[in-house]
């Protein structure tokens, strides 16, 4: 195949009949670039010869056809780090029968073409058209040339654990599995743990999908999928590669979840990374006087060169990632020439939004700071002192001292209340001041930094809002750290906020300071860019 005159298929069928490993990364560079949508992988050694004839048609048994597949599995997911590449599925159907005419192949969509590792046959075109159903009634048959490729030696050798229930003579007795993840925005990582855990058991999955507290923590847990959507891409997932398979889909809020307490299980499937879990769930198996389960451990998917995560695996995080700093939806009000165009940052504590709003400062936005509110002598500062009494004033510049004044309010909703009503009007009159002023002033991009912006119902004033997230744990840490406060009075704090989860919806653009500075840095201006570009177009603003 020659890149002139290149023809991309939507969908295609990757036909392996002879599976060596070191082969995988030649033939994939050979393949994806010609596959546009989905490349549907067949690992058989058919007998090109005689396709009509169902005698000669020679098949493996149940063992041996794992035994040539298993293998391919990590080496065909190791090399598709890049969400870029087409979705790669994996088909197990000729793990429960052997592919014959009279028995083919149900592909899950129609193929335009096949791409075979194997010499040319006369008889290859009959076989793929005999034996596999939904290919298109003009199919393209391509064979890939390897000539006299050497063995490739980038490939590394399949990762080796004490746990491996494909080392058994049979896995017939590892019939019914176990197993567990996040599974949000299913990728490459996610298809090799069903995948092989498809290929290991034959008769039922159970798969546990975390939520609720299982995923508080998370990064960016406001993001996560639906649940039910989670759910929903396992079952069609797995059923897609191994339809004779039962599958039984769960949420968990525990780290156990039914592998504690389902009896017909015999074995539970982790990752390296995961395995400590399984002796947690055979010691509550065995209190609840239940067998142990068996441990078969699967290697992670490495990520990608430019995965800033400071993680080496493929991860749901770093395609959480791809929403920060983009426009989600679109904006409450549109620009207009004659109008500042103002965005509204806002964010939890110990989330970053005052850094965020600095770093926008130093890229050309105007900044409005909320805080300005509790000056010296103004309405407010009277108010707020008469209401909360002169403790909260600091000796030294008889400022509101807002430490000590958020000890008092944030014991207790009504004193919270107090201040609110007090501070909120007062806040959103002076912003509207000073948006006309900066705007007079030649500042057209506005930021409105206001912790409360949600809460006090401000978004009137605002074009755009955005969101600074950070997970609840570092918050936590943050506010510790800064304000010395002890980790309960931080939590009571954070527990009177909005969560992230209630902010996201409002969310026009998300961002999260959670990785380094530099990370952040890149994020922010990504952010910026891309608003000038669709309030300015490719004008430049200042």
């Amino acid at each position: 195949m020659t890149e002139k005159n290149i023809r991309r298929f939507q969908t295609a069928l990757l036909l392996i009949t002879n599976p060596i490993r070191s082969r995988i990364p030649f033939i994939l560079s050979s393949v994806i670039p010609y596959v546009e949508r989905n490349l549907y992988v067949v690992v058989q050694n058919p007998n090109f010869q005689s396709s009509s004839s169902s005698s000669s048609e020679k098949f493996f048994d149940r063992e041996q056809q794992k035994e040539r597949i298993r293998p391919m599995l990590y080496a065909i997911y190791k090399q598709l780090t890049s969400t870029k590449n087409p979705s790669v599925d994996i088909l197990l159907h000729n793990v429960d029968s052997a592919i014959k005419s009279t028995n083919p192949i149900r592909l899950p969509r129609i193929c335009e073409a096949v791409f075979a590792d194997c010499s040319p046959s006369p008889g290859l075109y009959n076989y793929c058209r005999d034996h596999f159903y939904q290919l298109d009634q003009n199919f393209e048959l391509r064979i890939i040339d390897e000539k006299e490729t050497k063995e490739d030696q980038s490939i590394d050798k399949l990762p080796i654990f004490d746990n491996d229930l494909f080392n058994m003579k049979s896995t017939s007795q590892y019939n019914r599995g176990v197993l567990g993840g996040t599974f949000d925005r299913l990728h490459n990582g996610h298809k090799l743990l069903l995948t092989e855990s498809a290929l290991l058991c034959d008769e039922k999955i159970v798969i546990g999908v975390t939520d609720g507290v299982m995923i508080k923590n998370k990064v960016l847990a406001e993001v996560v999928e639906p649940i039910n959507d989670r759910m929903s891409n396992v079952r069609s997932f797995v059923d897609l590669i191994r339809p004779s398979l039962y599958v039984h889909c769960e949420p968990i809020e525990d780290p156990c979840g039914p592998s504690a307490t389902m009896a017909d299980l015999n074995c539970i499937i982790v990752t390296d990374e995961t395995q400590e879990g399984a002796s947690q769930v055979n010691k509550e198996r065995q209190e609840n006087g239940l067998s142990q389960l068996a441990v078969h451990v699967i290697p992670m998917v490495p990520a990608e060169n430019d995965n800033q995560d400071g993680d080496n695996k493929l991860s749901s995080t770093s395609l959480r990632r791809q929403r920060l700093g983009i426009l989600l939806k679109p904006p409450l009000k549109s620009a207009e020439s004659n109008q500042p165009y103002v965005i509204g940052l806002t964010g939890g504590i110990g989330s970053g939004k005052s850094s965020i709003a600095r770093r926008l400062e130093k890229l050309g936005a105007a900044i409005i700071n909320c805080h300005e509110t509790y000056k010296v002598d103004t309405d407010v500062y009277k108010k707020i002192i008469a209401t909360f009494g002169e403790e909260i004033v600091n000796p030294i510049d008889q400022s509101i001292d807002r430490k000590i004044l958020g000890n008092k309010v944030f014991q207790s909703p009504d004193e919270l209340k107090k201040l609110t009503d007090i501070v909120w009007p007062a806040i959103l009159n002076l912003t509207k001041e000073r948006i006309e002023y900066l705007f007079k002033e030649g500042k057209r991009i506005i930021v409105l930094d206001a912790a409360v912006l949600l809460e006090a119902q401000w978004t009137e004033a605002v074009n755009e809002i955005w969101i600074a997230s950070i997970p609840p744990k570092e918050a936590i840490r943050r506010v510790v750290e800064r304000d010395h406060l002890s980790s309960d009075e931080a939590k009571r704090r954070l527990s009177n906020q909005m969560s992230n989860q209630e902010r996201f919806p409002y969310a026009n653009v998300l961002l999260c300071t959670y990785w380094a500075e530099s990370v952040t840095q890149k994020q922010v201006e990504h952010a910026w860019h891309l608003l000038l570009e669709r309030i300015n177009g490719d004008n430049p603003i200042f």
